[in-house]
């Protein structure tokens, strides 16, 4: 999981006198006292009409407090507390998780990461001793927990204060054993909303006059969740009652589980993987599917075909060889990319490594399917999902 999207947070008034008296300049005056959310700020995340997640989180002029509720794949409770200087830059931050009864998580220590001029420092507490590491992050950080859509607003916070509209933050998860660090470029707008470059994918927030975050809209990005302001919510209820049920049903489990399709046509014995997302109560087939025009055929690490002999994908020779599927939609219908390139996380896609693109037929089917599924039969690849069915004819050489 995960691994998964605000013009006034941080109001200060930079107001510099232009008089000046025999020569002297004045000194500018301090910054006005920050205007900040009243109370604490509660984000419900969904994906489609699901609830995943709970988060809640306490914001001053230099301090962050927040706790999050994640249904998946299991139930936890993860605690984070952001310090932050007088100019908005983050200078230590603290983070633990236990599932969602309370129990420890094997493995999952508490942590602490100090932010220094151009290093950052990490720090498991335990019994028997810390462990620290410190690995080189320049420029502007910005602290992240999974499952967290809050702790943006520290970044449009620092933008106050340097008295930007725009900047490049270098994302340093919260994890003891990150080693790559994302740069999320963040722009702001007039109208209260702002949008953070999320691997090249708009995430757009939207807040209130006072900084507290209203909407989060991550529904153009490959996690498709979208998070809105809720009032009146327990969170120490909440997480009792999610793990509870738990208990009583099982986990919800991965948001997309992962399936192998195995088929032999021919002489040729055929091996797919790929992610299987579910409907949610969404339409998907919309704008490509779900606004991508270019698809991961599936969902998290992209979906690979191989092949062990010659085949024929829709006119078009395969080689023997490991490949990644996608799917195009065009003017002109949809079409199957066949792509050279294999073993890629879902957002990584190279157009100049293509084989080929095929054409796909489009046909309806009766009962609805829940989750996308990928079958070989009747000499075709069949990818169905909601009401309709993509195929491509596949054939031994």
């Amino acid at each position: 999981m995960s691994r998964f999207h605000l013009r006034h947070p941080l109001a200060l008034t930079l107001a510099f006198s232009l008089a000046c008296s025999s020569g002297t300049a004045t000194t500018p005056p301090a910054p006005a006292a920050p205007v900040l959310p009243a109370g604490p700020t509660t984000l419900l995340t969904r994906l489609g009409a699901d609830t995943l997640v709970l988060e809640q989180y306490t914001r001053t002029a230099t301090h962050m407090d927040g706790i999050i509720i994640a249904r998946s794949p299991f139930t936890t409770i993860s605690r984070y507390s952001v310090e932050t200087a007088q100019n908005g830059a983050a200078t230590q931050a603290t983070f633990s998780v236990t599932r969602g009864d309370g129990s420890a998580i094997a493995g999952a220590l508490p942590l602490v990461v100090r932010y220094g001029a151009d290093s950052v420092y990490f720090t498991n507490k335990r019994a028997s001793g810390d462990t620290t590491r410190a690995t080189v992050v320049k420029g502007e950080v910005l602290p992240y927990a999974n499952n967290s859509y809050g702790l943006y607003e520290l970044a449009i916070a620092r933008m106050k204060t340097l008295g930007r509209d725009s900047a490049d933050f270098t994302v340093v998860p919260l994890n003891f054993g990150a080693r790559t660090f994302n740069v999320f470029p963040v722009r702001t707008f007039p109208g209260d909303s702002a949008r953070i470059t999320w691997f090249s994918l708009p995430l757009v927030a939207h807040y209130d006059r006072k900084g507290g975050f209203q909407v989060v809209d991550a529904s153009r990005t490959t996690v498709k969740v979208r998070a809105d302001r809720v009032a009146g919510v327990d969170m120490a209820a909440m997480a009792k009652a999610w793990a509870a049920a738990e208990k009583t049903a099982g986990a919800l489990g991965l948001a997309s589980t992962r399936d192998t399709v195995r088929a032999t046509i021919g002489g040729a014995h055929l091996w797919i993987d790929y992610g299987r997302p579910a409907l949610r109560g969404r339409t998907v087939w919309v704008n490509g599917v779900l606004g991508d025009t270019l698809w991961r055929a599936g969902a998290n690490a992209a979906t690979q075909f191989r092949t062990d002999v010659d085949v024929n994908v829709g006119g078009t020779h395969v080689p023997p060889g490991t490949y990644t599927l996608w799917v195009a939609a065009t003017p002109s219908g949809y079409r199957l990319a066949i792509n050279k390139q294999a073993g890629q996380w879902g957002t990584e896609y190279h157009a100049e490594r293509d084989l080929a693109r095929v054409a796909m037929r489009e046909s309806a089917v009766a009962a609805p399917a829940e989750h996308f599924t990928i079958t070989v039969s009747g000499g075709a690849l069949h990818m169905t999902w909601g009401t309709k069915q993509l195929s491509v004819p596949v054939t031994a050489r």
